[in-house]
């Protein structure tokens, strides 16, 4: 039998019987949901793998080096030797303290950046995001997360005191040192964990107040290409001959467990398109059962045993055709409007589902790869066809002698 007529056949099996036919609804629905959820899901990972990036990354930069005073005194030449390395988009002097903050209705803890005017305006993670007051006022005061102003019971062009004590012993022993600043403005980055616990300061007023005597604790340098990070950070240190660390080191706990939750949630789900084979192989061998006797006819006119498999394995890979197909589409569309259906859900329910405090994120953020769409598809296809196999072969050995003689 031809290609054609083999094709033409398997069609009509499908079609030809009632029952069987809502057998194959099932096994189409049972392939659109998988593929579609697959998609989605990927995608809403992929959104938030680049969110995470976007925020962490920009906050702490791609690499740093730890400043080493001993080795070279003036920061600047360093910085600037860095900038000047190919592959680095920009180097900032920056020193990291932590202090106690203190309000007039609140206190709480807090992380100081020193950071120069300029820098913080390239900055985008936090330039971009600035909620209340302006960036341009920085050097006249200091910007805060505004989760921690909230706590702090504070607005822009509030006062706040700053507590330096490296110790407990210290509040005990002598009068910790103190100064109080004037807040211009503040950042809503939606990560709860930055929003609540980071403050910015002026380079020339942090080297002041926590004594670094024109000196900076460590550089953050952002690159080009975040895959060539351990290399240039590599480089950056026989540069400079001080100790550096690449994102992949300084974040790894967040960024490995967010590649394990996707490996394993496209593992997870995947079993929804297996379960779906399953429905196409006892569809397939229910139909093989239904047609005996047209197959022995076949047999006896001279069809092969490799014709009667392809009629059956077209019959399998049409269904999961079907089922790819329509899945892709639902997939694409629900990924390209997950977040108004997200907002549609919470108006009926009067429910939060993305609590930021647990989610670190407000709304869902979506990046639909078409590698995804095409990896997804081969796999529900691959297994479509693969489901065949077992009906195939029960079709192909059937004995027309056998059959025949009770017709």
């Amino acid at each position: 039998m031809s290609l054609n007529f083999e094709l033409m056949l398997a069609f009509r099996y499908l079609r030809q019987n009632s029952k069987f036919s809502i057998m194959t609804l099932f096994s189409i629905i049972g392939i659109t949901i998988g593929v579609a959820t697959l998609i989605t899901v990927m995608s809403v990972m992929n959104g938030f793998k680049a969110q995470l990036f976007e925020t962490i990354l920009g906050v702490n930069g791609h690499i740093v080096v730890y400043f080493d005073k001993d080795i070279n005194s003036n920061y600047n030449q360093v910085v600037e030797s860095i900038k000047n390395i190919d592959g680095v988009s920009n180097a900032t002097a920056t020193t990291e303290n932590q202090v106690i903050i203190k309000s007039k209705s609140n206190i709480s803890g807090a992380l100081v950046y020193g950071i120069a005017k300029e820098d913080l305006i390239r900055k985008n993670i936090i330039a971009d995001h600035i909620n209340r007051g302006s960036i341009k006022e920085f050097d006249e005061g200091i910007i805060i997360g505004s989760r921690l102003a909230e706590n702090l019971g504070i607005n822009y062009g509030d006062y706040i005191t700053l507590v330096l004590s490296e110790e407990l012993t210290d509040l005990l022993d002598e009068m910790p040192k103190m100064k109080e600043y004037r807040v211009v403005a503040t950042f809503y980055t939606e990560m709860p964990d930055y929003d609540s616990m980071l403050i910015y300061i002026p380079l020339k007023e942090a080297q002041l107040f926590f004594d670094y005597q024109d000196s900076i604790k460590s550089i953050e340098i952002f690159i080009n290409d975040l895959d060539k990070a351990p290399q240039l950070a590599k480089t950056i240190e026989e540069q400079t001959s001080m100790q550096t660390k690449d994102w992949q080191s300084l974040q790894s706990y967040y960024f490995n467990a967010l590649k394990t939750e996707r490996s394993v949630m496209f593992l997870i789900l995947a079993l929804i398109i297996v379960v779906a084979a399953f429905n196409i192989v006892s569809s397939l061998i229910t139909l093989v059962q239904d047609k005996k006797s047209a197959i022995a006819i076949m047999r006896t006119i001279g069809a092969t045993k490799g014709s009667i498999m392809r009629v059956f394995c077209f019959c399998g890979f049409i269904i999961g055709f079907i089922g790819t197909f329509l899945g892709c589409i639902i997939g694409v569309v629900f990924s390209l409007n997950v977040e108004r259906i997200r907002i549609f859900l919470e108006h009926i329910a009067n429910v939060q589902f993305l609590d930021p405090m647990v989610y670190f994120f407000s709304t869902l953020p979506v990046i639909l790869l078409p590698e995804d769409v095409v990896k997804v598809s081969l796999l529900s296809l691959s297994l479509s066809l693969i489901a065949t196999i077992p009906s195939a072969i029960k079709a192909a050995s059937t004995n027309p002698a056998e059959i025949l003689r009770y017709e």
